[in-house]
Parts: C-alpha cells; sequence; structure tokens
C-alpha cells in the first residue's frame, strides 16, 4: 500500500509539473506583440474629424482677419475682428479672456492714423497711443504683435487644449472616444493629414515639421507621426494593448510640447539676431522695418511659451511658463514692456537665459539646440 501511495503521487507529481510546463507555454503563447504598421490608415477621416477641423479653419481664418487688418494699417477702418465659435469653445478659458481682449486692441492699432511710437530708453508708452505700424509689423502701443498673441498661443490654448482633452476620453474610454476613429482627431487638431505629407502641414505642424530633420525624416514630427500610427495600432488590436496605447498617446503630446518649446528657442535665438542686425543700421525706413521684423520674431516667442499656460497633460509648469514670460518682458496680468527690447541691448542676455531654460526643463542637448535654430522646410 504504501509502494502505491508513492507511485501514484509520482505520478500526480508527474502530472501536475506537466500542468505547469503547460500553463507556461499557454502563458507564453498569450504573450502578444503589438503590430505597428509603417503607414497610418484610415477611414471615413473627413467625418471623424469635422469638430477638429473647424477649429483648424477657424484658426486660419483668425490669423487671416489679424494679418488683413495689418496690411491694411494704417487707418485701416475695420469695425471689428469676430473670434469663431468652435475655436473659442475649445480654447483654455483664461487664454479665451485674454484674446477677447486682444482683438479690438488689434482693431484700434490697425486703425490708428500713427506708427508706433517707441518711447525710448526709460520711458513708458503714452497710454493714449494705440500702437501701429513699426516697418510692416503691426505692434500695440507696448511693442507687442498681437496678431501672434491670437495666432501661436492658439496653437496650445485651444489646438493642444483639445488634443489633451481627446487624450483623455480616450484613457477613460468615454462615448465616441473608444474606437481608434477617436485617434484621427489628434491628427488634424496637430494640423496635418493621415499621409504625414510635410508638404501638408498647418498649425503646430507647420512648427514640428520645422523643428525635424525632413532627409533623415527625424525629430518630432515623425515622432508624433509614430506615436499617432502606434496609438491607433493598439487602440484596434485590444484591450490588451491599453497600455502601449495610452504610453503613445502620452508620448504624443510629450513631443508636440516639446516642438513648441523647441520652437520658442529658436525664435528667442532669431529675436536677438535681428535686433542686433537692426541695431547697426542707420535711422530710418529699413531699420524700422528691420526692428519690426524682430519684434515679429520676439511675439511669437512669447505667443508659444504663453499659450500652454494653465494646460493639462504637460510637462512644463505654469510657474515656468511665467518665469520665461517674466524674461520675455510679457508678464501675464501687467502691461507688457516689450518696447524695452528696441531700446535695451543689454537685454538680448534674456533671451539667451530663456534658452537656456528651456533646455534646462526639456533636457535638450546642446547639438539639439543648435538644430532647433534652423527652419526646416520642404
Amino acid at each position: 500500500m504504501t509502494n502505491l501511495k508513492h507511485v501514484r503521487l509520482a505520478m500526480l507529481s508527474g502530472i501536475f509539473a506537466l500542468g505547469m510546463i503547460s500553463c507556461s507555454d499557454d502563458d507564453g503563447d498569450d504573450i502578444q506583440t503589438l503590430d505597428v504598421p509603417t503607414s497610418y490608415e484610415t477611414s471615413n477621416y473627413e467625418v471623424n474629424v469635422e469638430t477638429e477641423g473647424q477649429v483648424i479653419d477657424e484658426v486660419g481664418s483668425l490669423a487671416s482677419a489679424a494679418n488683413d487688418a495689418e496690411a491694411a494699417a494704417p487707418n485701416a477702418g475695420i469695425s471689428t475682428i469676430e473670434y469663431p465659435s468652435t475655436l473659442s469653445s475649445v480654447t483654455q478659458s483664461n487664454y479665451r479672456s485674454l484674446i477677447e481682449g486682444w482683438l479690438p486692441e488689434l482693431v484700434n492699432a490697425a486703425n490708428s492714423n500713427d506708427g508706433f511710437n517707441n518711447p525710448g530708453l526709460g520711458n513708458t508708452p503714452d497710454e493714449s497711443n494705440e500702437g501701429g505700424l513699426l516697418g510692416t509689423r503691426l505692434l500695440d502701443e507696448y511693442g507687442l504683435e498681437l496678431e501672434q498673441m491670437i495666432e501661436k498661443g492658439s496653437f496650445g490654448a485651444a489646438l493642444y487644449n483639445h488634443a489633451s482633452f481627446v487624450v483623455d476620453n480616450i484613457k477613460m474610454e468615454e462615448e465616441g472616444f473608444t474606437t481608434s476613429d477617436a485617434i484621427d482627431r489628434l491628427v488634424e487638431i496637430h494640423g496635418t493629414e493621415p499621409n504625414f505629407d510635410v508638404n501638408e502641414v498647418t498649425a503646430a505642424a507647420k512648427y514640428s515639421r520645422r523643428r525635424s530633420d525632413l532627409t533623415a525624416e527625424t525629430g518630432f514630427f515623425f515622432d508624433i507621426k509614430s506615436n499617432l500610427i502606434t496609438a491607433k495600432a493598439a487602440m484596434e488590436a485590444g484591450d490588451q494593448f491599453v497600455v502601449e496605447r495610452d504610453e503613445a498617446l502620452d508620448a504624443f503630446l510629450l513631443n508636440w510640447e516639446k516642438s513648441n518649446f523647441a520652437t520658442v528657442i529658436f525664435y528667442c535665438n532669431a529675436a536677438k539676431d535681428q535686433l542686433n542686425a537692426a541695431f547697426q543700421l542707420a535711422d530710418g525706413e529699413q531699420k524700422d522695418i528691420a526692428l519690426g521684423n524682430a519684434m515679429h520674431a520676439y511675439a511669437e516667442g512669447v505667443a508659444f511659451a504663453h499659450g500652454f499656460k494653465r494646460l493639462a497633460n504637460t510637462q512644463i509648469t505654469d510657474e515656468e511658463i511665467d518665469f520665461i514670460l517674466e524674461k520675455l518682458k510679457a508678464v501675464e496680468g501687467q502691461n507688457p514692456e516689450s518696447y524695452e527690447f528696441l531700446n535695451d541691448t543689454s537685454l538680448s542676455q534674456n533671451l539667451d537665459e530663456t534658452v537656456d531654460y528651456i533646455q534646462n526643463i526639456y533636457g535638450f542637448s546642446d547639438a539639439e539646440v543648435e538644430s532647433f535654430y534652423e527652419n526646416n522646410n520642404p
């Protein structure tokens, strides 16, 4: 009997061991690798991105209206510039209020009889002045180009803000965001198309492209493409790839954010170079044009930075953005002191310090920062 027990135990032990091996093999079979295609594939794209397409169109129409006002200045004779409703609805509320205030100020500057009046070193602008042209650029009385604050700031405050909303709803599997069609919305709101053709970009995608190597097909634009292809594939592959989906979505947002602040680096450097060159010119029309262009570059840097304030799902903090705006003499809630860059040559140091500060936030290498100084276009 004892021997029979031992035989039975041995048999059971063998069966259990085989069962463990079998389970282990089964578990191995259950481990699946996400198959990620090399291109972005979709159907019913235009239907899926109706809202996002409307937002992109409205950013463009608002920018065109502001640009037309600048082109018509002085004495533009414009009554108002409307803030498109869909764009307004997806814009972060504080920034929306700023735009609502900037639009009539831009109209006043365009309608002004006067050009921009530089108060000079150590002075402040005349409060009765509405602003005007400096060369070919329309500035408010404080030297800030509001057209850029409205358009480029909206790339963060509206477009990224909406993308963040879509990402959150995908992760929470809210109604209307449970299929891979939702990824199409992220493609569109970034400003590109499903084919990711570098010749067919607008809005924020134009700037992620500029911060990328188009020959090697590396950099933010191509990383974003990969992120969205991966996220779409993960959603189509099933629930077992939720982690891969969420990681790809997080990487998409981070690459967009990095491309945005790499663009701030570009414009800080461009403003410094253009100001230094303009200061070498004799007073007159050509110097005014050069200074106006420098302030245009400066305003783009301010706008790209300011538009990310108060947004969810960002690496940069509001405190860090406030530091950047302080360096750029455009503190939120105060009259900007942009005009000081036209008069105090030592402020070029502020532009360099802003570049270093952003580099430290994102851990950009010196080589990466150097590459951001170039505009890469097809």
